[in-house]
């Protein structure tokens, strides 16, 4: 009898413990769970410094370093952020003791190897990027109801990367000392653009233990390459000297201003070049708007780009090639007939009520045509077009 106790009571507390240990398991948070706290603690931070390594060995491209960087909010007279990031260490020496500073108002990027720091302000720096993408892309209408689609929460973000990647937890890790969850996200083929299709690969992602906070990220497996950024140090509002992001500019460094540096002068591109860098026979218009003048010829992403100014500064746009990108809005359009086959309209909101995209696709060539002009005038060059 006392035998039969024993082993009932062996029983028991094996069950007690195998049901403990379900329990314990059904509690751990799920991947969907780890990547909403860790957006959720990123919304906490004020101000934060960070020690990382990296590595990629992508396009015939390989490299690796350290890299120390520090942040602070509302530190600018609007409320903007600042900044400090200095390389210790990298596989290309020329880069060890570059470093990048803006205190929220003014900038310094230092170059240890050319003995140069360039500076200005922030609203200089924010002209000089204007004027340097200007014309490098083609305008399309905003997406209507973009900013309704925002999400506004960390879980509504989750969800929405969701719809794109699964999610798993595949273990943990010590990471300098400090434990780590990892999360992984494969890409859903059929969510994909083909060209990331073709690549494949996963992101592993490292968020650490005790408060979700993002240590590191992985791109692993893709015929695009290796790439990996890992924390050593994460500290995470425990206070940054306002002085880390003040630049002292060395003693017999030449100093360039931001606002007396010159864009060059853009070599222009020929039709003939522009084709042959894309691979394509080129269709040029024969009708074009009254005015109208062709100011820049560009390839970008397999695509020929010409852009073309009318006047009182409005300006469109002629693109066309073979490409597996998608410039399409993802607003609602209007169906047309193109040169004999369907097409699509989109006009821009209602303050920009005269800007429109027109697109279609022939065989294996896709075409836009876009800007400040009327449809009628957009389908009239279209059917130009040889």
């Amino acid at each position: 009898m006392i035998k039969n106790h024993k082993i009932l009571f062996i029983l028991v507390a094996v069950l007690v413990l195998a049901s403990s240990g379900l329990v314990a398991f059904a509690v751990q948070p799920s991947a969907r769970d780890l990547l909403v706290e860790a957006l959720e603690i990123t919304e906490t931070i004020t101000d934060g410094h960070a020690v990382a390594t990296f590595e990629f060995d992508a396009q015939g491209e390989k490299g690796s370093g350290t890299v120390e960087v520090w942040g602070k909010l509302g530190m600018g007279p609007n409320g903007e952020p600042a900044f400090r990031a200095e390389v210790l260490e990298a596989s290309l020496g020329e880069f060890v003791g570059a470093t990048a500073v803006t205190d929220g108002m003014n900038f310094w990027l230092y170059a240890p190897a050319q003995n140069t720091v360039l500076t200005g302000t922030s609203d200089e720096l924010a002209v000089f990027l204007a004027d340097y993408l200007e014309g490098k892309m083609f305008d399309a209408p905003q997406h209507d109801g973009y900013a309704e689609d925002m999400p506004k929460t960390p879980a509504e973000a989750v969800d929405k990367l969701l719809a794109y990647v699964t999610a798993e937890r595949t273990g943990g890790e010590n990471v300098n000392g400090t434990h780590a969850l990892i999360v992984r996200l494969v890409p859903i083929p059929e969510q994909m653009p083909n060209e990331m299709r073709a690549a494949g690969g996963y992101l592993n992602v490292w968020l650490r233990s005790n408060d979700r906070a993002p240590l590191g990220i992985e791109l692993a497996e893709s015929a695009a390459g290796y790439a990996r950024a890992m924390a050593t140090t994460l500290e995470i509002n425990q206070g940054v000297d306002d002085a880390t992001f003040t630049f002292a500019i060395p003693e017999g460094t030449e100093v360039i201003r931001l606002a007396d540096l010159e864009l060059p002068e853009k070599e222009p591109v020929s039709l003939e070049e522009a084709a042959a860098a894309a691979d394509m026979v080129l269709l040029t218009p024969t009708t074009l708007p009254e005015n109208a003048t062709l100011v820049d010829t560009a390839v970008v992403r397999g695509v020929i780009v010409q852009q073309y100014s009318l006047p009182a500064g409005a300006r469109f746009t002629i693109a066309q090639g073979k490409t597996t990108d998608s410039f399409t809005p993802e607003q609602d359009g209007t169906a047309v007939t193109v040169r004999g086959v369907d097409g699509m309209v989109y006009v821009g909101e209602a303050d920009e009520a005269s800007r429109i995209l027109l697109t279609w696709t022939e065989g294996e060539v896709q075409f836009w045509i876009g800007g400040d002009l009327p449809l009628e005038e957009a389908l009239s060059v279209a059917e130009s077009l040889q």
